[in-house]
């Protein structure tokens, strides 16, 4: 699981990139960048609800989750 959001941070991360270089990121790969990464921190959660520290993880991941939603869908700065 930790490979798989390395890698969304780094999709995350390169449609940041073209964001900010004012290049056109049409909506398509935010979207498949997007649902990829909610559904690797959904299934990081699903397997780690049994452990004791289940709930850290669960704040973890929800604030992975908005981070690389904030860095797909946000706009280039001023």
């Amino acid at each position: 699981m930790v490979a798989f959001t390395c890698y969304g941070f780094n999709l995350a991360q390169g449609l940041r990139a073209a964001i900010n270089r004012g290049d056109t990121v049409r909506i398509t790969p935010k979207i498949l960048c997007f649902v990829f990464c909610i559904s690797v921190s959904v299934i990081a959660i699903i397997i780690n609800l049994k452990s004791p520290y289940s709930s850290l993880i669960i704040y973890l991941h929800v604030l992975i989750m908005i981070f690389q939603s904030a860095m797909i869908w946000y706009r280039k700065p001023n």
